[in-house]
C-alpha cells in the first residue's frame, strides 16, 4: 500500500491527481470517507482522464429518455479530451455495450491518511476506514 496524503488533502467531490510509485493516480473523494483511485490515462485516446468533469451519473429510466434522473451515489468521470465517461468506483465506460474501461486500484483511508495498492497483491484485507 502506498500513502498518497491526508485524507484532508482531497476535498469531498474532487478528484485529485498524485504521483504514486512513478504512476499519475487521480484520487477521487466522494462523500463522506468514500475515495477511489484511477490511472490519469483515458483509454480512447491517452488523455489525462482526471483532468476532466467529475460528478455523479446521470441515469434514465428505461423506456423513458425524458425522465432523467441523477444517481449521487456514483461517481463519473469525463475526460477532458472527449467527453467519454466512466464509473469512477469501477474504471467501465458508462454508456451501453461500453468496453472500454479506466484502470483503477484499491483505495482506503486508514487512520486519516489515504493509501492505494497499485499492485492487486498488495491488498490488506483489513475494513476500509481505520480509527
Amino acid at each position: 500500500m502506498i500513502e498518497v496524503g491526508s485524507l484532508d488533502d482531497f476535498p469531498p467531490r474532487t478528484v485529485t491527481v498524485v504521483p504514486a510509485a512513478g504512476v499519475e493516480v487521480g484520487i477521487v473523494r466522494w462523500d463522506g470517507d468514500d475515495v477511489y483511485a484511477l490511472r490519469n490515462v483515458c483509454p480512447h485516446a491517452l488523455g489525462p482522464v482526471c483532468a476532466g468533469r467529475l460528478g455523479p451519473k446521470i441515469v434514465a429510466p428505461r423506456g423513458d429518455p425524458m425522465g432523467l434522473d441523477v444517481d449521487e451515489s456514483c461517481p463519473v468521470i469525463a475526460c477532458a479530451w472527449h467527453g467519454w465517461e466512466f464509473d469512477v468506483r469501477t474504471g467501465q465506460a458508462v454508456w451501453p455495450d461500453g468496453r472500454m474501461r479506466v484502470k483503477t486500484y484499491p483505495a482506503r483511508v486508514v487512520r486519516g491518511r489515504v493509501v492505494v495498492a497499485l499492485d492487486r497483491t498488495d491488498v490488506d484485507p483489513g475494513p476500509a476506514v481505520e480509527p
